[in-house]
């Protein structure tokens, strides 16, 4: 069970106990599309009818879908996101001038 002072090392442990399939790469890439896409039609409805509690919800639950297949996708590759996500931080910091700090 997740608890609310979570690291991104707990979430991905989480996941890699209660759904790791390496054998099936592609169908896990195409339930991370799939996911995209329903996050995607609840944006579009906020769009164009506005954003309620209800919504907000379906949109908060896509997204930890969407999180939850990038997260087993990590783990079949034995990638650690937390090191993905400091050394890619650091990569577009230099990358992208308006992600400098200012002098």
């Amino acid at each position: 069970m997740l608890k609310r002072d979570m690291t991104i090392k707990d979430l991905q442990g989480h996941i890699r106990r209660i759904d790791f399939h390496p054998d099936k790469k592609h169908e896990v890439v195409l339930k991370l599309f799939e996911e995209v896409g329903e996050l995607s039609v609840e944006m579009r409805k906020e769009h164009q009818h506005g954003l309620d509690e209800s919504r907000k919800k379906a949109i908060k639950y896509e997204l930890y879908d969407v999180l939850h297949y990038v997260t087993h996708i990590a783990n079949i590759y034995g990638i650690d996101l937390e090191d993905a996500i400091i050394e890619k931080d650091r990569i577009n910091e230099q990358r992208y001038d308006d992600r400098r700090e200012k002098e």
